[in-house]
């Protein structure tokens, strides 16, 4: 397997859970700031220029919520995601498309305004709205938390915790939200952190460009 990622980007959640599963793989990294994403040879293994890519005997596989269901089915013992429960699978995958469908988008509207409108004016709006609308959204993650589970799905580890563990950290940056509003999630990153796998993941993304600091 090879997994497409740039460091401290949304490809870290496939990354760690690539590490959880102990599997042999070569990590690829895309240089963005070099435009590498943008080149032919990459358009061709992801037409989106986007992170992740998962190459699985030559069968590309994109899309965070798709690689981590991948792995999930094709490695049960991993339980990573509840595979062999199609209630229990469809309700991670609800927690995980929650974040990918509202928060990346939101955050994207900070690194990406030009995406969403045109001008200046129109992108310090957007910009404005992304920490109202963030805190909201983790609010309803917070609340959830506050049964005194340790993971997002009770007392089992998985695959959403470290969905959550990655995007929560993105608060970090100041510019999308109040992390120390929501103690319950910032006790759950902490407990993601200790884990060995997450540890080894963030050491092979540390990066100048993006510290790893950024995910303590």
């Amino acid at each position: 397997m090879k997994l497409y990622y740039y460091p401290g980007a949304c490809s870290l959640i496939p990354h760690i859970a690539l590490e959880e599963l102990e599997l042999t793989y070569q990590a690829i990294k895309v240089d963005f700031l070099s435009g590498e994403h943008l080149t032919p040879e990459y358009r061709a293994i992801n037409s989106l220029s986007q992170v992740p890519v998962l190459v699985v005997d030559e069968q590309v596989i994109t899309q965070v919520p798709a690689i981590l269901a991948y792995l999930a089915l094709a490695f049960p013992q991993s339980h990573l995601m509840a595979a062999g429960s199609p209630l229990a699978f469809a309700q991670m995958q609800s927690f995980q498309m929650y974040i990918a469908t509202t928060i990346h988008v939101l955050f994207r509207q900070i690194s990406m305004p030009y995406e969403f409108a045109d001008g200046e004016v129109a992108h310090d709006a957007l910009r404005a709205k992304v920490p109202i609308m963030s805190n909201r959204y983790f609010e309803l993650i917070e609340q959830r938390l506050r049964d005194g589970k340790p993971w997002v799905h009770g007392g089992d580890y998985s695959a959403s915790d470290i969905y959550l563990f990655v995007f929560s950290s993105y608060l970090n940056f100041g510019d999308r939200g109040d992390l120390k509003r929501f103690e319950a999630i910032a006790a759950h990153r902490q407990r993601v952190r200790a884990r060995p796998a997450v540890q080894r993941a963030l050491e092979l993304e540390t990066s100048e460009q993006i510290p790893m600091s950024l995910f303590d």
